[in-house]
């Protein structure tokens, strides 16, 4: 039947699993880890602990299974067929290297339905916006929608849907009659509304779901149920865990609470000294402004005491500082002298410097070109590096993150091996206090019968 209307079957049997499972899946994960690191060793190999949902059986056995799901194949090829009509049905000339004279007319008939049948739909629609008045048209069946009443327009809408049905029940069986044309026309349109995709994509589902369910067996179903009981259990289990959990975390966030209710009234202490502080302040301001005025009228007596013999001291200086011209004339003439002798020796050694200068002038430039070349290797160098450098910085990453992934999977692994330790633990006190009540019940029963004895 696949071979036959086109796209074959959604694989299924690997997807199921989890739509069953649902939000279970961190649980089967917890349960595989405690099969993994358990005291049973004997199987070294790791099974899937998802592979218990899937049926053992992949094809169809009975005549009766096999029957619903050609029913369902065939009903999904329907529906691709008839959500495809929209879209052929404008454009005929399009597809009529693939369509037959027949189906041509038929599709042709079914168009000119479709557009009566939105045209008096829209007729409707401005009748009911009207409040059903329809006093200016009193027309029958027979005539044009225009001039139709509200009911005939209803009465003729109910015909052509029947008619558009009868022309899709046709269509339908004049493509199931030629499989050649149904194939060349699924594989070539694929424009179809969303909704009709929606539709389409929700019947492969279910064709998934109802396969599903023939290859299961009454066994495998109730395996599966105690499978997902365990893992209900397990999780309920968990969750006491986790209300354990909140109630430490609610612990330490009243005592986070009462710190910072402490802290606050702290705050509340240092703000009071604090105004406290600067009230005190501001008096001690006062009190040295009063004294500085004080220190400044004392200053200022003192300073003019001072002015005066500065004044005395400024005279006596002036009368030194004439001595000093007079005397300084004299030595600045024998300094004039040594001055021009110096010039001319200057000038000796200045020409001497020019000539020195060219040589060492020629000799920079040799080296400046020397540099220039040696600059260039540099750079050329420095770009190679810059390569390498970047080369490096990427190895390096890749390094650091392989290792930050190594350590994040050891930690992992260290948490699932002391979850796995505990859980152990606990298991072996609850066998152990079993076996000691057992012991004890025994006791008691030989105690018994030696005293009827």
């Amino acid at each position: 039947i696949n071979a036959e209307y086109g796209d074959p079957p959604p694989a299924i049997h690997n997807t199921r699993s989890d739509a069953l499972v649902g939000g279970k899946k961190k649980n089967i994960d917890m349960y595989q880890a405690m099969q993994g690191t358990g005291g049973n060793t004997k199987n070294s190999k790791k099974e899937d602990p998802l592979k218990i949902l899937d049926p053992s059986s992949k094809k169809l056995v009975t005549v009766e299974s096999q029957r619903i799901m050609a029913v369902l194949d065939d009903s999904i090829t329907k529906i691709r067929l008839v959500t495809l009509l929209p879209t052929i049905t404008p454009h005929l000339d399009r597809y009529a290297h693939i369509l037959t004279a027949d189906m041509m007319s038929i599709l042709k008939e079914h168009y000119e339905l479709e557009l009566l049948f939105s045209k008096v739909f829209r007729l409707q629609e401005e009748e009911e916006s009207q409040a059903h008045t329809s006093s200016a048209k009193r027309g029958g069946l027979d005539g044009e929608p225009e001039k139709m009443s509200y009911e005939s327009l209803c009465q003729y809408r109910s015909q052509l849907q029947q008619q558009i049905r009868h022309s899709t029940r046709s269509i339908v069986r004049l493509f199931s009659r030629n499989h050649s044309m149904l194939d060349a026309v699924l594989k070539q349109v694929n424009e179809r509304p969303p909704a009709a995709s929606s539709l389409i994509s929700t019947m492969n589902n279910l064709r998934g779901i109802v396969m599903e369910r023939l290859l299961t067996t009454r066994e495998e179903e109730e395996e599966r149920g105690n499978y997902i009981h365990q893992i209900i259990q397990r999780e309920a289990k968990a969750a006491i865990e986790v209300k354990k959990l909140d109630g430490l975390l609610q612990e330490a966030s009243d005592d986070r609470d009462a710190e910072l209710n402490k802290k606050n009234t702290e705050i509340k202490k240092l703000k009071s000294d604090l105004a406290q502080l600067q009230r005190t302040s501001n008096e001690v301001n006062k009190r040295i402004k009063s004294d500085s005025h004080k220190q400044e009228a004392t200053d200022v007596k003192t300073s003019d005491g001072k002015c005066d013999r500065l004044k005395q001291s400024i005279a006596q200086l002036r009368q030194q500082l004439a001595q000093a011209v007079s005397e300084h004339r004299q030595s600045e003439q024998g300094l004039r002298s040594r001055k021009i002798k110096t010039e001319s020796a200057l000038e000796t050694w200045i020409a001497k410097y020019d000539t020195d200068m060219g040589e060492r002038q020629d000799e920079y430039e040799q080296i400046e070109a020397v540099y220039k070349i040696e600059k260039q290797q540099l750079e050329d160098l420095e770009e190679r590096f810059a390569v390498l450098e970047e080369e490096y910085n990427k190895i390096m990453e890749e390094r650091r993150i392989a290792a930050e992934r190594k350590a994040e999977e050891e930690r992992r692994m260290r948490l699932l091996t002391k979850a796995a330790v505990v859980i152990q633990a606990h298991w072996r006190s609850f066998a152990t206090r079993k076996k000691l009540k057992s012991k004890k019940k025994g006791k008691k029963g030989k105690k018994g019968k030696s005293k009827r004895k």
